[in-house]
């Protein structure tokens, strides 16, 4: 499962995304939970939308098959926190990131 979530969020608390995390995690479901800091319901920062996509993206990709763009530059400036899964994502993120040399 892949969660996104606006830490300012005033309709969704970041709590109860927490709390589908943990009981994931205790029952060893694979989760990936990115949190944005400084966005609410929804993105403002084009930015953070950007990261998003691209994780979203890779995300169905392997999960669902297909074709995924490489990431390049797309989490420039975007305020992403991987709180859960980082292992799933660097993963899932593996074919489409350039190696680094």
């Amino acid at each position: 499962m892949l969660i996104g979530h606006g830490a300012n969020d005033v309709r969704c608390k970041l709590t109860e995304s927490d709390q589908i995390v943990a009981a994931m995690t205790e029952k060893r479901i694979p989760v990936i939970y990115v949190v944005y800091p400084d966005e609410g319901h929804g993105f403002a920062r084009p930015e953070n939308e950007i990261a998003f996509k691209a994780i979203m993206e890779a995300f169905l990709a392997r999960h669902l098959g297909g074709r995924a763009e490489p990431v390049g530059d797309d989490f420039a400036g975007s305020s992403h926190e991987i709180r859960a899964g980082y292992e799933g994502l660097q993963e899932i993120l593996h074919d489409i990131i350039p190696p680094v040399r």
